[in-house]
């Protein structure tokens, strides 16, 4: 996931993105998201879910995966980045907001292939970009080969290890952001 496509690739890309969502199969969490089946199952934000919730029991980070299937028009023309969009996102789902800034947002914008991963101010004295970067690397190979539930399970075990390496679990380690990916 390495070059930044041009403008009109990014409005066709999430123009189309958009496009699919209008063809709704189902009741279900993911009947609006086409582009988002394409790449998880029901079953397959589960486990991701699982992971997260098992990786928060054995340190005191707070993980929040962020999916989105597309961002506006409006959003690509103003130049609106992946980055951009992850770091609105870091702030909408409150990922700052732990009480040891301690929190990481895992954001995928499937239109446009890009993986960011961020972190809180405390993650960021032990942890910094680099080492989130090439997680985010991973992560997006993972996209590449076909497998993006694994990818995104081989990025949080990373995360989980450099966490509960600085930041281990004490006996008072509660769970201050939900579990569950975040959908748009």
């Amino acid at each position: 996931m390495s070059r930044y496509p041009s403008l009109t690739e990014r409005l066709i890309r999430n123009i189309f993105a958009g496009f699919l969502d209008l063809f709704r199969i189902g009741n279900g969490p993911l009947s609006g998201f086409t582009l988002l089946r394409k790449y998880f199952s029901p079953k397959d934000l589960k486990e991701i879910t699982s992971a997260v919730s098992d990786s928060e029991k054995t340190h005191r980070g707070e993980l929040k995966v962020a999916i989105e299937t597309k961002i506006s028009p409006f959003q690509v023309f103003s130049g609106k980045t992946a980055r951009d969009r992850a770091v609105e996102m870091f702030s909408f789902l409150k990922v700052w907001d732990t009480e040891e800034n301690t929190g990481i947002l895992i954001y995928i914008l499937l239109s446009e292939k890009k993986i960011v991963t961020l972190a809180d101010r405390g993650i960021y004295k032990r942890i910094g970009q680099e080492k989130l970067n090439s997680i985010s690397s991973k992560i997006g190979e993972g996209f590449k080969s076909g497998a993006p539930k694994d990818a995104i399970l081989v990025g949080i075990k990373e995360l989980t290890g450099e966490l509960a390496k600085h930041f281990p679990a004490r006996k008072k380690n509660p769970n201050e952001i939900p579990n569950e990916p975040y959908i748009s």
